[in-house]
C-alpha cells in the first residue's frame, strides 16, 4: 500500500471505532506521533495494530491479556494514555 494511503487508513481507523472511548484514546495516541516521520515498519505495525477489534486491543491495554510482541511498543504506549 501506497505510503500516503496508510496514514490516511490510520488515521480512518483511529476515527472510526465502535466505542467513543476507543476513539479517543487511539486519537490522542496518534497526537503524539508524526506519522510522516515514521519508517515503513512503524506505520505497518501500527496499521495492524488499529487493524484489530476494539475488544482485542482493549484487552491488551488494559492488561487482560498479554499483547503480541509486535505490538507491545504500541501498548505501552496506550496504557501511559489510558
Amino acid at each position: 500500500m501506497e505510503r500516503s494511503l496508510k496514514i490516511k487508513r490510520i488515521k480512518f481507523l483511529a476515527s472510526r471505532r465502535s466505542s467513543n472511548e476507543m476513539e479517543i484514546l487511539l486519537g490522542r495516541f496518534l497526537e503524539g506521533l508524526e506519522l510522516e516521520n515514521l519508517n515503513e515498519e512503524e506505520l505497518d505495525k501500527i496499521l495492524a495494530f488499529f487493524s484489530l477489534l476494539d475488544k482485542d486491543i482493549e484487552e491488551y491495554v488494559y492488561g487482560f491479556r498479554e499483547a503480541p510482541e509486535e505490538f507491545k511498543n504500541i501498548v505501552l504506549r496506550l496504557r501511559g494514555l489510558s
